[in-house]
């Protein structure tokens, strides 16, 4: 088999083993892999490999293979087909971070795997991701903050009104209506839990969702229905025994331990803290372990005798002990992983700013402007009045040819700095090349007020001397187009401003046109 055959094979042997990451195996399967991929690798398989290491140190318990690994894969550039991996690793390195107890790092990968999910539409992850920020914050018993984050994914989820995410959807609804749960309002959750049953019933096909059972265990308990509690205990007990995705519920399975406690369910409490520790004890997140055994203290506690109960704190020293020993490294660790994010960070936002501005101005590049614009005008509201502004710099050439490029390329930044210090409140500016300039304005509300911006634009630009006397003086015409009451498209807006700033070059440049789209007319200022 060629290296190009034996990299497919091994690509899709590693994929598959997705479902059981905690096997060692693959390992060793990822070792050969990176050895064919440094012969013929892309830069997307080189992420994709580095995922999937981290994926599997994830899930065999392995703090630092893990942040290494995710960190490596986010700071590798990728294709469009590809940039899921980003908000796959951020989403994970806040599962880890949380895990030792760092939740403003963990709250920040976060919140970036959701930027990085928005930009490139993935909304499942998105989704997946606000909700991780609010079980974040109901661990902290913020509940407000937990539903704000909540609500925010249910939005997410149902934001593409034609074809929402049911699915997500649901698991929405059931962490909102958990968390009134945890609030003392059982009745709130009860009338939701007949939409999710609503849900479920389309969506989920029988299949077993942890979030539901527990919002169902919390009422059912409340309404004192036992049979159906105990069945449900039960239902959870069996799939945590199967579960090798375990960590990504963890915080689950924690609270459910809890619930176990508070309610009096000695028997199933010993089970879910005897499987969790045994768990728990093959990896390196010594927090959640510590949890576990403060479990024990709690049990034995309510239940053991007062030796077992000293036994337990003594085994909880002792762990808290070795968790002291580690955690100076595990800081130092985390700093400098936390460092190496934040460069990423910053060169990602660097190539992001380069690849959407012109680099001459600062001001958006062509292709950056005309799809923001065309997101905006696609959900446009037909009740507001937008505006977009042309502008183009009267016998620019003869600047060039007269006086030099330097003095050219001084009047052009000269008109973009003028542009920037007018348009400052949150209106696109961008240059086409050359000396064409844009602006798109939304929602005006005084169309005088824009008039009176535009020809300020024009007086200014015609007092600035450029040069090294400042001797050198240009103008401008302009061509504004409006689409009051109207859905026109990015291109009849165009047109319409290119008409208008033509008109107003025909009429003795150093002027400005408006057109108003809906009627067909030109004005002249």
């Amino acid at each position: 088999m060629g290296t190009t055959g034996l990299k497919k094979d091994l690509r899709e042997k590693i994929i598959n083993y997705r479902y059981d990451m905690a096997n060692e195996s693959i390992m060793e399967m990822l070792d050969t892999y990176d050895g064919c991929l440094e012969v013929s690798g892309t830069s997307d398989e080189l992420a994709e490999a580095a995922f999937l290491r981290g994926d599997a140190a994830f899930h065999m318990g392995r703090y630092y293979d893990t942040v290494k690994a995710l960190t490596k894969s986010v700071g590798i550039e990728k294709t469009q087909a590809y940039s899921y991996l980003e908000s796959d690793a951020y989403n994970m390195l806040g599962m880890l971070f949380s895990f030792v107890g760092y939740e403003t790092v963990a709250l920040d990968n976060y919140l970036s795997a959701v930027d990085s999910a928005r930009k490139n539409r993935n909304v499942r992850e998105e989704v997946s991701s606000l909700l991780n920020a609010g079980v974040l914050y109901q661990g902290l018993a913020d509940y407000r903050k937990a539903m704000h984050y909540y609500k925010k994914a249910r939005e997410a989820a149902g934001s593409n009104h034609s074809c929402p995410e049911m699915m997500l959807i649901l698991l929405c609804l059931v962490q909102e209506a958990q968390l009134l749960c945890r609030m003392g309002k059982y009745e709130e959750a009860q009338r939701m839990q007949r939409e999710i049953d609503s849900y479920y019933r389309a969506v989920a096909q029988g299949e077993l969702l942890l979030s539901k059972c527990m919002l169902e265990v919390r009422i059912e308990k409340y309404i004192g229905n036992e049979k159906k509690l105990t069945a449900l205990i039960a239902q959870i007990r069996n799939f945590l025994e199967k579960d090798s995705e375990y960590l990504e519920q963890i915080d689950f399975y924690v609270d459910f331990c809890s619930f176990l406690l508070d309610n009096g369910f000695k028997e199933e409490a010993r089970q879910f803290i005897d499987m969790l520790k045994e768990k728990l004890a093959l990896t390196e997140f010594f927090s959640l372990r510590i949890q576990m055994e403060e479990m024990e203290i709690r049990y034995q506690k309510q239940y053991g005798t007062e030796e077992s109960y000293l036994l337990a704190c003594g085994h909880y020293m002792s762990i808290q002990q070795e968790y002291d020993q580690v955690l100076g490294e595990f800081r130092r660790q985390s700093l400098s992983n936390i460092e190496n994010l934040q460069e990423l960070e910053r060169q990602k936002q660097e190539f992001e700013f380069r690849s959407k501005c012109d680099l001459a101005t600062g001001l958006l590049n062509k292709e950056t402007f005309r799809y923001e614009v065309e997101t905006y005008l696609s959900e446009r509201n037909r009740d507001v009045t937008d505006a977009f502004v042309l502008i183009d710099i009267d016998d620019f050439k003869l600047v060039n040819d007269r006086f030099g490029h330097l003095v050219g390329d001084e009047t052009i930044n000269g008109l973009a700095q003028l542009i920037k210090e007018i348009f400052r409140d949150g209106e696109l500016c961008g240059r086409f090349g050359g000396d064409e300039f844009v602006v798109f304005i939304q929602h005006i509300s005084d169309v005088v007020r824009l008039e009176e911006m535009v020809e300020m634009l024009r007086e200014r630009f015609a007092d600035i001397g450029f040069g090294k006397n400042s001797n050198v003086h240009s103008t401008v015409s302009i061509g504004v187009s409006y689409n009051s009451d109207i859905n026109a498209s990015y291109k009849a807006m165009f047109d319409c401003a290119d008409e208008a700033m033509q008109k107003a070059k025909e009429y003795g440049k150093d002027r400005v046109a408006f057109f108003e789209i809906k009627r067909g007319l030109l004005k002249y200022v």
